[in-house]
């Protein structure tokens, strides 16, 4: 009889019964689920769970009677199809199993845990018919109860049957594989490389085992070996698609990109159409800056599989890279609808180019986060009281180098009060011999070349140099490692400066800010606690300073007479509506003309394209090539006349460099934090008029400052009063600012 239970009760009851759950309480939560299922007999959430209760507790009759009846109610229930296929796993029913794994992958590609557990299956159908023509009876239950404890996470149990299989067969593929990696569970590392080996000693031709043994090596630093290992395997199996992925990642990691890139192509050729490998592959080529191939296997994706987790953010990165913007509001609105109810996953820095809503902007990175930091390991700093006499303070970075964060960031080192602070350098990027990677050498007191070093190491090198702080300058962005904040190798971990947003990691405790960038009405979109700088968070070299002989207008390619609209930031942060925005200036402002930077041919070609449609014609586009020297390009900026700011990814340096260089700058400020820098800027030289929060407002701003040459010159004495006083503030003070800061930090 079905009793009666308001969905709100109904629903905190599920609660507090899936939080028995979790806590290991399986007592109370099945009586729970129990009298919730009186309630409700069709609850997808009740049945499963009681499901997974039961499978956990060996009672896979009772299980599968609970997982049957969810599938029939739910047959598109991924996660149902994954738990049916562990109890056939458990209960020796490999065909079963592969079925029933095979079917949650077809609803849902992206569902790891049956990717892992597909890959067991096979191991043991492939093993399983050769073992048993001559294997007793005895070790085949051995084995499978073995494998069955080892899926519910009971590897003790699981190690004493499979040892007791091995004492009567000593070359059973089943529990020598099965045994090496609750051996990698454990720590065992030689113990379990010598498991796998002896695996492929005995059964050459079954590929999972160099798979595993690949990746442990791999884990171990043996590189060269990692790479021999999957070549054997992808040799015994062209098929096996996890060894093409470990092996391109492998070579990334070895900066050998090209040669990974290979891999990825020759997979494809092998196994067609696999989605894995296809995105693999496009990510690869939007690393070479290939947008337009990148695209095209996006969009193949999406016609294998339009629910394709990823597939819409990553072929959105390509058309604003390459400012092709065909079906762009069709592709936004996907991925703003699958962000905001959890079916899509799109990289941070995507997202924040298209959304300047900071709530959205939160939920888009806490699902990025909840897919890629899958679990978090043994902290190596356990509570432990360092007595320093100075706070020893390490920021790592792979752009202590020419880069922007590297331009930035340079003066607050060597200003910093060495009386109060010991500094350390994490360098993971690339050495360019360049004169500002010889300062940061100098500039640290230690300075660690940690490039080719995994995470764990670089994380028990923080640990052994007892820590106080560390900072990340990277963010969710290339080149980041914030695995290494992941093992907590220090008491205090913080991010600053690389990206403008929450990076929802439990391990990253501070974000560094300022009032305008995150005011205190935002606050709850932000994971971390907030550090607050009194002016705006970003900094600057004050050693760097434009050319003293500009080019003419001529040499660079613009006309000697007409308003001047530049615009210098990278393409992938003008949007469509913010371009047309600017088309509309350009026909509204006779003789006009608008200065972008040149990136790739493909980005120029598409932008003219889209302009010619708005009725511009080409030649009031006007493209500023790469200079080599800094200096040379800040010059340029004495020909600008107004600087038009992106939306919803403001400029942040080229906004900074403008004001700089003089020339007043109109934003579009959002609720996001990428989308308030440029305002923040603004405000400390006293330019808030600039700062609108409609586009509508945003176009009248510049349009007035356009047709108005006083209004225009009002700007321009104002930033030209705050450079002569109080902007950019000294190297000093900046670094002071900052480091005050961390004095605020209780360790």
């Amino acid at each position: 009889m079905k009793s009666k239970i308001s969905p709100k009760v109904f629903q905190e009851r599920l609660n507090q019964a899936i939080g028995f759950q979790n806590g290991g309480d399986l007592v109370q939560a099945r009586a729970i689920f129990l009298e919730l299922l009186r309630a409700d007999p069709k609850s997808s959430a009740v049945l499963y769970s009681l499901g997974a209760i039961e499978s956990s507790e060996k009672n896979f009759e009772i299980a599968h009677g609970y997982i049957k009846k969810l599938l029939s109610l739910s047959p598109k229930f991924a996660l149902g199809h994954l738990a049916m296929s562990i109890i056939y796993s458990n209960t020796g029913k490999y065909e079963e199993s592969l079925k029933s794994v095979k079917q949650a992958l077809g609803i849902d590609p992206g569902l790891s845990a049956a990717k892992s557990h597909l890959e067991m299956v096979e191991v043991l159908l492939k093993t399983q018919p050769a073992d048993g023509i001559n294997t007793p009876a005895e070790v085949i239950t051995l084995t499978t109860r073995g494998v069955g404890l080892q899926n519910s996470g009971d590897n003790a149990g699981a190690e004493n049957l499979l040892l007791s299989a091995l004492e009567i067969d000593p070359k059973n593929f089943t529990a020598l594989y099965t045994l090496g990696i609750i051996n990698i569970a454990y720590g065992n590392n030689e113990k379990a490389l010598n498991l796998f080996s002896k695996a492929i000693e005995f059964h050459p031709s079954v590929a999972p085992s160099y798979h595993a043994k690949g990746k442990l090596l791999t884990d171990m630093g043996q590189y060269s070996e990692a790479l021999d290992c999957y070549r054997s395997g992808a040799k015994v199996d062209p098929k096996h698609t996890g060894i093409y992925l470990n092996i391109a990642a492998l070579l990334q990691f070895l900066n050998r990109h090209k040669d990974a890139l290979t891999v990825l192509v020759e997979a494809c050729e092998h196994i067609p159409d696999n989605i894995s490998l296809l995105e693999s592959q496009g990510v690869m080529l939007t690393q070479f800056k290939e947008f337009k191939l990148a695209g095209n296997i996006f969009k193949r994706i999406l016609e294998l599989d339009p629910k394709s987790p990823k597939a819409n953010a990553q072929l959105m990165l390509c058309m604003v890279h390459n400012s092709d913007w065909d079906d762009f509001d069709t592709v936004q609105k996907r991925i703003v609808s699958g962000v905001e109810d959890g079916s899509l996953i799109c990289a941070p820095l995507t997202f924040t180019g298209i959304s300047g809503d900071v709530r959205l902007v939160k939920k888009a990175t806490q699902g990025y986060v909840n897919e890629k930091f899958k679990s978090t390991p043994t902290p190596l700093w356990t509570g432990e009281k360092y007595k320093h006499p100075r706070k020893r303070v390490a920021f790592i970075s792979s752009d202590f180098r020419l880069h922007p964060v590297g331009y930035l960031f340079i003066s607050m080192i060597e200003k910093a009060s060495k009386n109060d602070f010991e500094l350390i350098g994490i360098s993971l990027g690339i050495n360019d011999q360049s004169e500002l990677w010889r300062r940061y050498r100098c500039a640290f007191e230690h300075y660690l070349d940690c490039q080719t070093k995994t995470s764990i190491e670089i994380a028990k090198i923080i640990r052994a140099l007892e820590v106080d702080i560390l900072i990340d300058l990277s963010g969710h962005t290339e080149g980041e490692r914030l695995e290494v904040f992941a093992h907590r190798p220090c008491p205090v971990q913080m991010t600053y400066l690389g990206f403008p947003g929450t990076l929802c990691l439990p391990f990253v405790d501070y974000l560094i800010v300022d009032p305008i960038t995150v005011p205190p009405e935002h606050r709850e979109s932000f994971s971390e606690k907030i550090l607050e700088l009194e002016h705006c968070y970003l900094p600057r070299d004050n050693s760097v300073k434009p050319s003293a002989l500009p080019l003419s207008k001529s040499e660079y390619g613009l006309p000697e007479k007409g308003f001047v609209f530049c615009s210098f930031n990278h393409n992938f942060k003008v949007t469509p509506s913010i371009f047309d925005c600017w088309m509309e200036l350009l026909k509204s402002v006779p003789g006009s003309v608008l200065w972008l930077m040149k990136l790739t041919q493909e980005a120029q070609t598409n932008l003219i394209k889209t302009a010619q449609s708005c009725g511009v014609s080409e030649d009031k586009i006007v493209f500023a090539s790469r200079v080599p020297k800094l200096e040379d390009h800040l010059a340029r900026y004495a020909h600008a006349d107004l600087f038009l700011d992106t939306f919803p990814y403001n400029g942040h340096t080229t906004v900074g460099d403008s004001l700089l260089c003089g020339v007043p700058v109109v934003t579009l400020r959002g609720s996001s934090f990428a989308s308030r820098v440029a305002s923040s800027l603004l405000n400390d030289v006293d330019l808030m008029e600039n700062v609108c929060e409609t586009e509508q407002a945003y176009f009248q701003r510049a349009l007035e400052l356009a047709q108005n040459p006083q209004e225009l010159n009002r700007s321009r004495e104002k930033l030209a009063h705050a450079l002569k006083g109080t902007w950019p503030r000294s190297d000093e003070d900046q670094s002071k600012e900052f480091f005050d800061s961390l004095k605020k930090i209780d360790l």
